[in-house]
């Protein structure tokens, strides 16, 4: 994760600044919570997917 979109989830987090992706936060764990509840989900795979999502619904594509 870049270091923009890392701090912009810590902003998220600490919910005292605001910012604004709080929206990208809320839709990422969203799908993060459904992945985890479905059959095939991996625990140490649940971590990575919520990273992945919210980089995606920030910057419209994921950053290897």
């Amino acid at each position: 994760m870049e270091k923009e979109i890392a701090d912009e989830l810590i902003r998220v987090l600490k919910k005292n600044e605001s910012s604004d992706f709080e929206e990208s936060f809320e839709r990422a764990f969203e799908l993060t919570k459904a992945y985890a509840a479905s059959a095939n989900a991996q625990a140490s795979a649940i971590p990575f997917v919520f990273e992945k999502m919210f980089e995606l619904f920030v910057c419209g594509k994921t950053v290897k």
